[in-house]
């Protein structure tokens, strides 16, 4: 009887030891609870170099007006293991983690808006008087995005206002820009499908938002599209380009067909090679200048060729008289481009560019064309920005007449490199003996 008392009690305090035990687990977990409960996951950061996506704005306001009938909000000094309140919220789902570098795919499709505004001091009835002021300005909406490793989109709409040859519009216009569909299988095969700018020269990659000159190369003759390779409006055309690049971009190759909307012609073909001996150049697009931030030593040469391309002008018929039938030849046209820039540290950046142009065909106006370029940036802001003294030589040559000549002294102020900057030049034009004078002030703005 003893020896059993003595095993009840052993077992007895066995059986309050283990109790103890299972009561200060219980407790640790009760203890631990709340502060789980409590815990919201942190807002993820935008990814490196990525802007944030816009935000819906909200429905109501953020923040509610007080209410005095309104339940008080949970005190911070509840007590331990106090249950929450009914109604309140409890831990979200986790945030999705960010992109990585190398999944762009996965981030939200990127919005872009462009604008470049002007005047211009000169008569167009009397170009060489300076005795009118015109404006003009363009604004461009873009979007570009990645599906997956492969595939790509992207787009543009543009809208401009300014003077016409009829006199001018205040409602402007607006027009689709881009519309490509991008297709990558290799960095020495990319395909691009759709409205898009023509491979033809640095110029046309550039286009008027990165290059130095406010005026883009080529517009001798008023309201005339600029003088050099066929493109289209803004550039652009409606085809397809092939394209690659070699050791990151110090090598690239284009190749081309356009005009592919209109049956009732020939496709333009284009090809055009790109070598960048310093920095290499990845991208589909070129710039006329970087601004210092690379060196760039780059070559480039290119072509075009269209059946029944180069077309014969006739006078408008006679009252009466059918129109005539112009003869036709194949059109073509070969150009070079050179871009020399260096960054010379505390004794600022230097650019020099040029290009030359020949045209091909029966019934070409012109011979030849080319532009001279050079352009100095200051290493260090004077105020908010560095200023950029710029001068550029363009001629032309008619079959049948004395050259064109065009001569821009211009001085920009670079804010925040093409991204905010203004121009302010005076350009003198010699068209075959016809004078002009004009001042100009831009503004262009990126975001």
């Amino acid at each position: 009887m003893e020896r059993m008392s003595t095993q009840t009690r052993a077992s007895r305090r066995r059986g309050d030891a283990g109790a103890g035990f299972l009561a200060v687990v219980l407790g640790i977990i009760a203890l631990d609870r709340p502060a789980w409960a409590q815990a919201q996951p942190e807002a993820l950061p935008a990814p490196t170099g990525e802007d944030p996506p816009i935000a819906a704005p909200a429905a109501g306001p953020a923040s509610p007006p007080t209410d005095a009938s309104a339940a008080p909000a949970p005190s911070a000094e509840a007590p331990v293991g106090a249950p929450a309140p009914r109604g309140a919220a409890g831990p979200g789902p986790a945030s999705p983690a960010p992109p990585k570098e190398d999944e762009p795919w996965k981030n939200p499709i990127s919005v872009a808006a462009w604008a470049r505004v002007g005047g211009r001091l000169q008569n167009p009835s009397a170009r060489e008087k300076m005795d009118r002021l015109l404006g003009d300005g363009e604004l461009d909406l873009m979007f570009s995005g990645e599906i997956n490793r492969f595939i790509g989109v992207q787009g543009a709409i543009v809208a401009q206002f300014g003077p016409t040859p009829t006199g001018g519009n205040i409602a402007g216009s607006a027009t689709l820009r881009d519309a490509i569909a991008k297709f990558k299988f290799h960095d020495l095969l990319n395909v691009w499908i759709g409205r898009m700018i023509v491979p033809s020269d640095r110029s046309a990659f550039s286009g008027p938002w990165s290059m130095g000159p406010w005026n883009y190369p080529g517009f001798f003759e008023p309201y005339a599209p600029p003088l050099g390779p066929r493109q289209g409006p803004f550039g652009r055309n409606d085809g397809v380009t092939a394209w690659g690049k070699v050791a990151g971009g110090l090598f690239k190759y284009y190749v081309g067909a356009f005009n592919l909307h209109d049956s009732s012609v020939s496709p333009l073909y284009t090809a055009r090679l790109n070598i960048s001996l310093l920095d290499p150049e990845p991208a589909y697009y070129q710039r006329s200048t970087y601004l210092g931030e690379k060196s760039i030593l780059a070559l480039g040469v290119a072509g075009e060729v269209q059946r029944e391309g180069s077309v014969e002008s006739l006078p408008p018929p006679a009252a009466g008289t059918p129109p005539g039938v112009p003869r036709k030849d194949t059109y073509g046209e070969v150009n070079a481009d050179l871009l020399f820039e260096k960054n010379l540290g505390t004794a600022g950046t230097v650019t020099l560019e040029g290009a030359f142009y020949k045209y091909l065909g029966d019934f070409e106006r012109f011979d030849y064309s080319y532009f001279a370029l050079a352009s100095y940036l200051t290493p260090s802001n004077i105020g908010v920005g560095k200023l950029q003294p710029l001068v550029r030589l363009q001629q032309a040559k008619p079959k049948d007449a004395d050259p064109y000549l065009l001569i821009d002294a211009q001085m920009g102020y670079i804010i925040e490199g093409h991204a905010a900057r203004v121009a302010l030049g005076y350009q003198r034009s010699d068209l075959s003996g016809a004078k002009g004078n004009a001042l100009f002030l831009g503004v262009q703005l990126q975001k």
